[in-house]
């Protein structure tokens, strides 16, 4: 019989052989699962959250590890759960399938750092003496303490006043790694009036709009990072042969011209007229 009509049989005989069971659950392999009641007749202060909320009636063993053993001599306490057991029901969808690939997954944050489990966690009215009007936003600042002094800046996106917050820019369960299209993208989707694409293109504008802005705030106008001219010196140096001693009409260029370079180049985002960003 030639080898290939062997390997066929075989693998027919394989499949017709039952399957073995799935794994219980934790709670299960040891018997009975556990009853809501049986914590309850302790932790009775945890009785409300029970009888509504998302996690309305999901029994404690599905989140606490440890809960049989617990339950039996009160040794040892049950665990926490850590992310890994949040992501076991929530794994669906788009908005947590990247948390795998976030700076929080990276930085060992867990679920409950910023959720609450029994009941919406309750978030600090205020942060580093600063009033912040939305309430996630407070919660991200008690961690990013170094972007809170920004948001308070003369130049700043409205977070402080509740008109913005930090998860209308930052996804907390992904992470940049995993957005295909620029950085500038994220921008964009606000500011549209400076959406290209422009026939004349200022690079620095299509790659990434914090090349000059700091989108957190500035001590600068329009939330430059550097005030000008010195923000343009950075890549520009100022041409002789284009900046010289007189203006088109044989006037002297002034002092206060070059001060400001969108005096002249004002269309600084991108042109469709002019390869020098003129208008």
């Amino acid at each position: 019989m030639p080898r290939p009509r062997i390997e066929w049989m075989l693998g027919l005989a394989l499949l017709s052989l039952p399957l073995a069971p799935a794994a219980a659950p934790a709670e299960e392999a040891q018997g009975e699962p556990i009853a809501v009641d049986s914590c309850l007749e302790c932790h009775d202060d945890k009785a409300d959250f029970h009888g509504r909320g998302v996690h309305a009636g999901v029994s404690c063993a599905s989140c606490h590890s440890g809960a049989a053993e617990h339950l039996a001599d009160f040794e040892p306490l049950p665990g926490k759960p850590d992310a890994a057991s949040c992501m076991a029901c929530h794994q669906t969808g788009s908005r947590h399938m990247n948390w795998g690939f976030s700076d929080h997954a990276r930085a060992a944050v867990q679920c409950r750092d910023c959720h609450g489990i029994h009941a919406p966690k309750a978030f600090p009215e205020s942060a580093g003496g600063i009033l912040l009007k939305d309430p996630a936003s407070t919660l991200c600042v008690s961690c990013h303490q170094d972007l809170l002094p920004r948001l308070n800046m003369i130049s700043h996106h409205p977070v402080k006043e509740g008109a913005l917050s930090c998860t209308s820019c930052h996804d907390p369960h992904g992470s940049d790694a995993t957005k295909l299209a620029s950085p500038s993208e994220t921008c964009t989707s606000c500011h549209q009036v400076v959406r290209g694409p422009h026939t004349f293109e200022h690079p620095p504008a299509v790659e990434d709009c914090t090349a000059c802005h700091n989108p957190h705030g500035s001590p600068n106008r329009k939330l430059l990072q550097v005030a000008q001219p010195m923000l343009c010196l950075r890549c520009h140096s100022i041409a002789d042969n284009r900046h010289g001693q007189t203006g088109a009409a044989g006037s002297r260029i002034t002092g206060a011209a070059l001060r400001g370079c969108t005096n002249c180049h004002g269309a600084v985002h991108g042109s469709s007229f002019d390869e020098h960003l003129r208008f």
